[in-house]
C-alpha cells in the first residue's frame, strides 16, 4: 500500500497528505479492451477504476525500485498481533500435549507439517 493511501483517523476518508505531496492528476493511455478490464478488476475489489490503476502502478514502482512499502501498521496493531499469536501458541501448545496423551501423534505430525508449509508460502519462501 502507497505511502497516500493511508486514511486520516479522524474522518476515515481522505488520505494523509502533505502540501508538497499532493495528488495531481496524470494522463495515462488505456485502449478501450485494457480499461474494460481495469473497471471489472476494480469492481471485483469494490474500488474505482483509476484508483486499482495507482495502486498498482505504485506498487509496482516500488517492487521495482527495491523500495520496502512504508510500514502500514501501528505500534497497537502490532502489540494486538502479538498478544494474539502468544494466546494461540499457548492453546497450541496445551491442544498438541492433548492429543499427544490420547495417541494421536500422526494428526500432530500432520498439522505441524501443514503449518510450516503455509507459513513458508504466506512468507514468500516456496513451499517446504
Amino acid at each position: 500500500m502507497a505511502q497516500n493511501d493511508r486514511r486520516n483517523s479522524g474522518t476515515g476518508s481522505k488520505p494523509v497528505e502533505s502540501p508538497r505531496d499532493a495528488r495531481r492528476p496524470r494522463s495515462v493511455r488505456f485502449s478501450d479492451s485494457e480499461w474494460s478490464l481495469i473497471e471489472r478488476a476494480a469492481a471485483r475489489h469494490g474500488i474505482p477504476a483509476g484508483e486499482l490503476v495507482r495502486s498498482g502502478a505504485v506498487a509496482a514502482a516500488e517492487d521495482r525500485l527495491g523500495e520496502p512499502p512504508p510500514q502500514t501498521l501501528s505500534k497497537g496493531h502490532a502489540a494486538l498481533i502479538e498478544a494474539i499469536y502468544r494466546s494461540v501458541y499457548v492453546m497450541a501448545t496445551l491442544k498438541r500435549d492433548e492429543l499427544l496423551d490420547a495417541g494421536r501423534r500422526q494428526e500432530v505430525d500432520d498439522l505441524v507439517a501443514a503449518a510450516r508449509r503455509t507459513m513458508a508460502e504466506t512468507m514468500d519462501d516456496g513451499p517446504a
